[in-house]
C-alpha cells in the first residue's frame, strides 16, 4: 500500500479480502479506525446502560409506604 500511496491517495486495503484496492473504484469511502472507534463506543455504552439496569432491578428503592409492600414484594428481592 506505501508504493502505492506514491502515486496518489487513493488507495486503501479492502479488509474482506485483504488486498490493496483503488477506493474510488471500489466505492470504499469511510475509514477503518472511525468504524472500530465507533463499535467501541457502542459497546461501552450497551454496558453502562445493562450496569445501570443491573443496578436498578437489584432491590427495590425505599420510599413512603414502603413497610407495607414488603409482604408483596417478590422473593428475589429478599
Amino acid at each position: 500500500m506505501y508504493a502505492k500511496t506514491t502515486d496518489s491517495n487513493h488507495w486503501g486495503i479492502d479488509v474482506a479480502d485483504g488486498k490493496v484496492k483503488d477506493v474510488t473504484e471500489v466505492h470504499i469511502y469511510d475509514c477503518w479506525d472511525t468504524k472500530s472507534w465507533a463499535m467501541k463506543l457502542t459497546i461501552d455504552a450497551v454496558l453502562t446502560i445493562l450496569k445501570v439496569d443491573q443496578i436498578i432491578m437489584s432491590k427495590p428503592s425505599g420510599g413512603p409506604g414502603q413497610a407495607s409492600k414488603a409482604a408483596r414484594a417478590p422473593d428475589a428481592y429478599h
